[in-house]
Order: structure tokens, then C-alpha cells, then sequence
């Protein structure tokens, strides 16, 4: 059931159908329509049938000026242009004059929202400028959702939309940006660099809400760092950034990660404002802080006690120093090498002066076999021993006690080469005696030789103290726990009341072990001879 219509008089300002040439029609200056489109598919449609829907327009001055139908209008122009007119027809389209809408721009601009809307629909873009349009005519979003039959949120965000430039607006007619979208856009309006970030390269709205996830999350983090920023400067503490090597290998470092040459660690409240110390800020995922930085820490005298591998200029001279002073060792020491294999031989290369040292190397090759498998030198050996270690096959005693000797002689040697160039041995403890030993058979040690026998000696004894106050403190360790342990063991004697003391029985005690009077070998067979 329709509703009842009412009869209106004709008045006026009323409005009525004419048929007009469409060449003739005026376009409307605010057209929301920026781009009428591809006209060809529409164009053969009136060609076939005409115009069957009227277009809406306003009469001005000795002409009409379309509200609505531009499309329509375009079209009709181009088929009667053409001459695909239909036969028969007059060269008119039907149109709707509105007498009440002269000098009434917001109600035309409305009918056009409406009437768009109602056909082929307007972009993002045109539909916000429309509302805008409105806005400047003194509607405001409730009035302007009234007339277009549209939701408040959706003028809203609409009419948002056109403050957030021409980046937005595309992404808007692409599709790409929803109503929800473009009213948590609006918080980047400032910054078109930043929108223009967030809308480049996205494929759908989902793709802008993680962009814009994220440029909030980097717009959290700058008002961090400047809130930072300015509590530091309000202090009086001056700020750094982080050097290229942070934190490693570089000079400046955490106060919180160095302490006192008394072990005492810093408080980095009280020297943050002092001079030689400074604030690093650091950027955090969603927020920001800053530390302390002593920016020469061995000029205060601290130790680091984080972990680095920053030399101060001292200590990569000393460094440097030492390093020369090994090399410079180490060339020395195989000066003295050669002076002394020529000893070797001359003390120890017969089988006379073997006999010296035989006792020595029959108790390496029962207690140290390993030591006497070291890389040997050939040449050596010959010179200590007239031949070659392979003639102990077919050898005799003395022979074998020449190649024995030799054989422990050429290991000794290895291992003191080994260890002047500065490589890492198994036995860099029997150095010593070796040297000793030889200082005993005769031979003077050379500076160098001496040098290496004392830094070897201090090594050891370096390393006896470390092993002695490692035991002292397990010693030291095990007797508290067993002190502990004592105490929680110890038994107090607690002195009953009287009337608490058991009483004393004149009843023989039982025997505590009932198994007293047993034999205990009852179950045991027995010893032949025994019966």
C-alpha cells in the first residue's frame, strides 16, 4: 500500500519538463564531477533509444545551467554532432527545470551529491569536495548528513579527506584508503612527507593501518627523545651522541660499567653534570632513556668492568712496546739458539759425553714418551748422534744410547724454540731445568736465554700463588660449612622439670641388641676338621 500523494497547485517557482537542445545547456561552474569519463558506451545507448532520464537544471539568465546530467548532456552533444541522432526524434533532451533552486548553490550542490550518487558513482575525492562546498555555505556535518541522506562519520571523515593533500585524496579514489583510515591519517596532516610515506606503495587499507602503525610508533619515540632531550638540558648535563664503535672499542663508557681503583662503583646522578662526563640518548622501540658516559674513563683512574676491547693510547703503547720487545727477544733468542745447539754437540755428540745425559733420557722415555715424538730436526740429530734415528733398527748399545740422547736433546731444543716464538706448548715448564742443566754442564747462558729463564720463572711462581690462594679460599670455604653444619648439629642440653624426669625402675634394663647371644656363625658351614 503506497502512501497518498498530495495535488500541488502550479506556482510559480515550481518546477516543469522542457524539452532543450542539449548544445545549449550551461555546465555547472561547481560541478563535483571533475572528469566525465569514457562517453562511448553511453553515447550509443541515447543513440539507440535517446535520453529517457531527465536532466535536472536551473534556468539562468536566457539559458539553463545543468545541476545534474553532464554525462547525459556530453553524450547527447557528441551523438547529434555525429549525426547518430535516432529517426524521428526531435534534437532535445528531456530536462527538469528547477525555478526554486536559482541562487540557491546549496541546494544544487546537494542534488548534485544525491543524484551522482544515485547513478555512477563519484569518486572519494568529488563526493568530499561537495561536502565542502556545503561547509562554506554554513552547513554543518549533521545538516549536510541530513540533506545527502548520508551518516554523520561518513561527512566526517569525508570531509577530513580533503585536508590531507593530493597523496590522500588518490589513495581514497584508488580504493586504498577507508573512511577509518583517513580519520587516523588526519594526526599526520602536518607532515607530508610522512603521509606521503604511509601512502606510497600500498596495496590495500590494510597495508596504510601497518604504515601507520608504524610512523606512530617513530612519532612516539621523537617526543620521547625530545621530552629526554630537555630534562637533560635542563640539568646541565651536556649530550653526545654514540660514537662509531659504541660500545666496544671506543673511549667513552658507561658509568654504570666502571668503578673506582678501589673497586667503588660511581653514581651516575652525582657526576652527570660534572665536566668529562656526559648523557648518551637512546632511542628505545616505542620510548627513549639515556645513560652517563665518562668520556675518558682512565683519565679518572676507573676500571671498565664491562666488556671491551678499547685500548687507551698508554696501553697501545705498551702494547706496542711489548710487542717490539718480544720480537726483539725472540730474534735474539735464536741467535743464542745457534750458539748454543754448537755446544750441544760439542758436550753431548759422542758416546762418551752421551753418558751424561743417558740416565735423563731413559727417564723421559719411561715417563714422558710424548715429550721425545716432537717434531725433530734431521740435520741436528745427525750431529749429535753420527747418524740417523732410523740406524736403531740395526744399532748396538752405545749407538742406541747416542740416538736415545739425541733424540731427548732434539725434543728439549724444539720445545725452547716453540716457546721463543712466542707459540704455545705442552711443557713450557721443563725449559727451566733444561737451561739450568746445561748452565750446570758448563754452558753461559746469553742475556736473551737468561731473560726467558727469569720471565719463565715469574710465570710459574705467578701461577703457584693463584693456585695457592684458589686453595686458601676453598680451605677457607669448607671450613665455614663445616662450622655451619657443626651448629645446626650441636645438641642442647635442656634441664627438665621435676615432674617431667622419668622415674627410676628397679626392673633389669632390656637388652638394647636382642640379637646379643646369637651365633652368628651358626650359618656357616663348617671348616673341615672342625667337626
Amino acid at each position: 500500500m503506497t502512501a497518498p500523494t498530495k495535488a500541488r497547485s502550479r506556482a510559480k517557482k515550481a518546477p516543469y519538463l522542457a524539452q532543450i537542445d542539449p548544445r545549449d545547456l550551461l555546465a555547472h561552474p561547481r560541478n563535483l564531477r571533475t572528469q566525465l569519463g569514457d562517453l562511448a558506451e553511453l553515447r550509443d545507448s541515447i543513440a539507440a533509444s535517446g535520453v529517457l532520464q531527465a536532466l535536472t537544471v536551473v534556468p539562468e539568465d536566457d539559458g539553463h545551467r545543468i545541476v545534474a546530467g553532464h554525462r547525459r548532456a556530453a553524450a547527447a552533444a557528441e551523438a547529434l554532432e555525429a549525426g547518430e541522432w535516432p529517426e524521428g526524434q526531435p534534437h532535445t533532451v528531456p530536462c527538469l527545470v528547477r525555478p526554486d533552486m536559482v541562487g540557491m548553490a546549496p541546494a544544487q550542490i546537494v542534488a548534485m551529491l544525491v543524484e551522482n550518487d544515485q547513478r555512477v558513482d563519484l569518486t572519494e575525492s568529488e563526493r568530499a569536495a561537495g561536502y565542502a562546498q556545503l561547509e562554506l555555505f554554513g552547513l554543518d556535518v549533521a545538516e549536510i548528513a541530513r540533506r545527502t541522506g548520508r551518516a554523520q562519520k561518513h561527512v566526517q571523515s569525508a570531509l577530513k579527506l580533503t585536508k590531507l593533500g593530493e597523496a590522500a585524496t588518490a589513495a581514497a579514489d584508488a580504493g586504498k584508503l577507508s573512511l577509518e583510515d583517513i580519520a587516523e591519517l588526519e594526526e599526520f596532516e602536518d607532515d607530508p612527507t610522512v603521509m606521503e610515506k604511509i601512502l606510497k606503495d600500498v596495496g590495500n587499507s590494510w597495508g596504510i593501518k601497518h604504515k601507520v602503525q608504524e610512523e606512530r610508533r617513530k612519532r612516539q619515540v621523537k617526543e620521547a627523545i625530545a621530552a629526554v632531550n630537555a630534562e637533560l638540558e635542563a640539568a646541565g648535563v651536556k649530550l653526545v651522541k654514540k660514537p662509531k664503535e659504541w660500545p666496544y672499542n671506543c673511549q667513552m663508557a658507561r658509568v654504570d660499567q666502571l668503578e673506582t681503583a678501589d673497586g667503588e662503583k660511581i653514581d651516575p646522578e652525582a657526576v652527570k653534570a660534572l665536566d668529562g662526563y656526559a648523557a648518551v640518548i637512546e632511542e628505545r622501540w616505542d620510548s627513549a632513556g639515556a645513560f652517563i658516559v665518562c668520556l675518558d674513563p682512565e683519565a679518572h683512574g676507573y676500571k671498565r668492568t664491562g666488556h671491551t676491547y678499547y685500548k687507551s693510547p698508554a696501553e697501545v703503547a705498551a702494547k706496542e712496546a711489548a710487542d717490539k720487545a718480544r720480537e726483539e727477544l725472540a730474534a735474539r733468542l735464536k741467535e743464542s739458539g745457534a750458539v748454543r745447539r754448537r755446544f750441544l754437540v760439542e758436550k753431548y755428540g759422542s758416546a762418551k759425553g752421551a753418558k751424561a745425559l743417558l740416565v735423563e733420557a731413559t727417564r723421559f722415555a719411561v715417563v714422558w714418551p710424548d715429550f721425545l715424538q716432537y717434531r725433530l730436526d734431521r740435520e741436528f740429530i745427525k750431529d749429535l748422534a753420527g747418524g740417523e734415528l732410523t740406524d736403531g733398527v740395526t744399532a748396538g748399545q752405545d749407538r742406541l744410547n747416542r740416538l736415545l740422547v739425541a733424540r731427548m736433546v732434539g725434543a728439549q731444543e724444539h720445545n725452547v724454540e716453540q716457546v721463543a716464538d712466542g707459540r704455545w706448548v705442552a711443557h713450557k715448564d721443563l725449559i727451566v731445568l733444561w737451561l739450568t742443566r746445561l748452565e750446570e754442564d758448563g754452558y753461559e747462558l746469553s742475556d736473551a736465554e737468561a731473560a726467558l729463564r727469569a720471565r719463565l720463572v715469574a710465570e710459574e711462581e705467578k701461577r703457584k700463588l693463584a693456585e695457592a690462594e684458589e686453595e686458601a679460599e676453598r680451605l677457607a670455604y669448607e671450613a665455614e660449612e663445616a662450622e655451619q653444619d657443626g651448629e645446626e648439629r650441636a645438641v642442647v642440653d635442656v634441664h627438665l622439670p621435676e615432674h617431667d624426669v622419668e622415674p627410676e625402675s628397679d626392673a633389669e634394663p632390656v637388652d638394647p641388641d636382642p640379637c646379643a647371644e646369637i651365633d652368628l656363625d651358626a650359618g656357616e658351614p663348617a671348616a673341615e676338621g672342625d667337626e
